[in-house]
């Protein structure tokens, strides 16, 4: 018996040993060197990512810690046949944690030697950044040197986990890189270029690390840079921003990303790269089969080349907003519109706070609004708080005050417990003239302004409301995971027409003093054809895809075409199997629901509310497949109701139901198979059970027609059967409708007979 295999897990030793050496540690302490061991989860899935690991390979964790990512790469890697040899290379600068690394690596070693697999080890007591800049003068004393290295230098796989804090101006790598690494503002994008350089020619590499690369203005340049050398292959994405690395307090999702080296055939321009999209509430639920969304380049960069923001769209209703809100044709310029950020900073301006509110009652003094002053769609001046009230009029002196004039104005920041990323108020004349000529913004707050003119009132109301709604919060989400909202990314949100904004305005100044933002904006958005009907109305902006993405694989796995397998496809399914997010699929169960009570518990369950008119695309675009498919029965237990009956409904199979409840365990393949093998002895019963309730008819020349079950049909039968030989003997025949077949029978030969006449 092996000595690992009485010990625990490869990856679970390492993370204990790494935990008992920073639990001594203070929190700011770890936070100071970026000292977050990556958890078990999301260790392996992580090395899931750079599957298959081939014999010989050469694998470098840049900030090895107490070694658990390059412990998940060996344990995945003995996983694999006709492994024989792998080398593995590290970089740590704690020389306690590097203790742990050599120990666990040695464990890992010794038992891949047990295994019949050599791994050489080399782990370096050394900054993997200020080793590997072509500046430093230690750069050639490490085969991994970047510039100028030699073919055998490079590295086929990378790992890391690498530490998040920014660099400081006095920070020594600061001037190392200058020259070298453009828009480098964290330590981890520095980790994430130079790696991105060490890659052979056939190197793929997987990092974990904040989302914030992917958006704002101070990492363009490492964005554009990273792009030209990588082919980003996926992303997963952290919805939960305080449970990947509970100690951080990182204000931003975390991402991992997996990339490859660009080859000389992938165009940068041309070429319409894909990559997989998945997302998780937290590492809980991470796994290395969760089901994840092909992005097209188009989404996933947008249409404007010169933000080059890397957006991630999590599921079909992130594309429909992404597709309607890039093609809103205005943005703030467009509309003669400029933002700006307050500029009183509380600690520079000491001289000119005031607590006391009095002085602005004797107009000695102004208000001085900060963030808690702002709510959706609504200032509150004064707020009784710690906080200083006010502004001494000496202020204006200092450039500090602001002329009053109707302004949108919106908190820069949101905290994490936020429903939303923006959160803006118009501030009008008409509310704040009492108070005098100027006001005092504090330095937490963007407004946006007409130069040399003013906002109309319904203008700054209706634009306040635009950046308030669900819709536009959603787009924000996607294109950005940061909980600041800069004026640089306002600059650049698009916007729709003058006029739609002012309709907007218009319909909140009706509502009164609760409007219902969400949906004013959404039907004024829809009825001016700046939003499709794909689109429903939604209030929850933090969208999770756990059970529509199920939903969605099932729907793929029992064999529906692509255009049955999205979004409102798989909301239908979830609905008629009663499951809600929280729920197991072992739970589903059945029940006879109409279109309308689909849409229903659709807005009930999962916070959509789709427009009454898509019941008729729900009843052909989806029913309609699923009851092909032997998912669905019309009408199970009332199977005479007329076809055009109010009262139609749909239930589960009882097959479907009993195939449903095994996804997820061992016994759904052998479910799926049983399904494909039975659907058609479903339906043929169901047929035959349908045809005992047909009425039949026969015409006077013989002929036979069966006409679906209802009151009309029955009386078409007996007009045709005893009221025509009596009454219009000998009589022809020239037209039967039926609600399921509109033109069971037409003489068109005759009817011109008649017309003629």
């Amino acid at each position: 018996m092996s000595t690992a295999s009485t010990t625990p897990g490869l990856i679970e030793y390492s993370l204990q040993m790494g935990e008992a050496i920073l639990r001594n540690r203070s929190r700011e302490e770890r936070k100071q060197h970026g000292q977050f061991l990556t958890p078990l989860q999301v260790a392996r899935f992580m090395a899931s990512q750079l599957s298959p690991i081939s014999d010989g390979m050469r694998i470098l964790e840049p900030a090895a810690g107490s070694g658990a990512l390059a412990c998940a790469i060996v344990e995945y890697a003995l996983q694999e046949t006709n492994l024989t040899r792998l080398w593995i290379e590290g970089y740590e600068t704690d020389p306690d944690l590097l203790v742990a690394a050599r120990d666990c690596l040695q464990r890992a070693t010794d038992y891949a030697a047990n295994q019949g697999v050599r791994i050489h080890v080399h782990l370096h007591e050394a900054d993997f950044v200020w080793e590997n800049m072509p500046s430093s003068r230690h750069a050639h004393l490490y085969h991994g040197t970047l510039f100028g290295a030699e073919e055998t230098s490079a590295y086929d796989l990378i790992i890391a986990n690498p530490p998040y804090f920014k660099l400081s101006s006095a920070d020594p790598r600061t001037e190392l890189l200058r020259g070298h690494g453009n828009g480098h503002t964290n330590i981890y994008t520095v980790f994430m270029s130079l790696c991105s350089r060490m890659l052979s020619q056939n190197g793929r590499a997987c990092f974990i690390g904040p989302r914030s690369f992917c958006s704002g203005v101070y990492f363009s340049a490492f964005r554009r840079e990273f792009f030209k050398r990588v082919v980003i292959e996926s992303m997963h994405l952290f919805d939960s921003r305080d449970d990947t690395f509970k100690e951080s307090d990182v204000l931003q999702e975390n991402v991992i990303v997996t990339f490859r080296t660009r080859k000389a055939e992938d165009d940068i321009e041309n070429v319409p790269e894909t990559l997989h999209l998945s997302a998780s509430q937290n590492r809980a639920d991470l796994s290395a089969s969760h089901t994840s969304n092909l992005v097209s380049r188009k989404f996933f960069l947008g249409p404007d080349r010169r933000t080059f923001h890397f957006r991630l769209p999590i599921g079909e209703l992130d594309k429909h907003i992404l597709e309607a809100i890039d093609s809103w044709p205005r943005n703030l310029k467009r509309h003669g519109l400029a933002v700006s950020t307050g500029p009183v900073v509380p600690f520079r301006a000491k001289s000119f706070l005031l607590h006391d509110i009095d002085g602005v009652a004797t107009n000695g003094a102004v208000p001085l609004l900060w963030m808690h002053n702002i709510a959706r769609q609504c200032i509150t001046w004064p707020v009784h708080n710690n906080k200083p009230q006010a502004l001494s009029r000496d202020a204006g002196k200092a450039n500090l005050l602001v002329p009053i004039a109707n302004y949108v104005v919106l908190r820069r920041f949101s905290a994490k417990e936020e429903p939303r990323r923006l959160i803006a108020a118009p501030l009008l004349v008409s509310e704040f003239e009492v108070y005098g000529k100027t006001i005092g913004l504090e330095n937490h707050l963007n407004y946006i302004y007409r130069p040399g003119g003013e906002l109309e009132e319904v203008e700054a109301i209706g634009l306040a409301a635009l950046l308030n709604s669900a819709v536009v919060d959603r787009y924000i989400r996607i294109t950005s995971g940061n909980t600041q909202v800069n004026a640089a990314e306002l600059r650049v949100l698009p916007l729709p027409p003058v006029e739609a904004i002012k309709d907007i305005g218009t319909s909140v100044m009706a509502q009164g003093k609760e409007p219902d933002i969400d949906s004013i904006v959404f039907s004024a958005m829809l009825k001016a054809e700046y939003l499709p009907i794909e689109i429903p109305l939604f209030r929850e902006t933090r969208i999770t895809m756990g059970k529509i993405q199920e939903a969605q694989s099932i729907l793929h796995d029992l064999g529906l075409p692509a255009a049955q397998q999205n979004e409102i496809s798989a909301l239908t399914l979830l609905i008629l199997a009663q499951l809600s997010e929280d729920n197991h699929w072992s739970d589903a169960r059945q029940k006879s629901l109409r279109i309308h009570d689909i849409l229903t518990e659709i807005a009930a369950r999962y916070g959509r509310e789709y427009a009454e008119n898509t019941r008729e695309t729900i009843r052909r675009q989806v029913i309609h497949q699923f009851e092909q498919a032997g998912l669905v029965l019309q009408n199970p237990d009332e199977l005479n109701l007329p076809t055009n009956s109010p009262r139609t409904h749909y239930a589960l199979s009882d097959l479907a139901l009993q195939t449903l409840r095994q996804y997820g365990t061992t016994g759904w393949t052998q479910a799926v198979a049983t399904f494909h093998g039975q659907k058609s002895t479903l339906l043929e019963v169901y047929r035959q059970q349908r045809e005992h309730h047909l009425i039949s008819l026969r015409l006077p020349s013989g002929e036979e027609y069966s006409l679906s079950p209802g009151k009309h049909n029955e009386l078409q039968a007996a007009i045709i059967e005893e009221f025509g030989p009596r009454f219009v003997p000998g009589g022809q025949v020239l037209y039967i409708g039926d609600t399921a077949n509109k033109t069971l029978l037409l003489d068109e030969e005759g009817i011109k007979k008649i017309d003629s006449h």
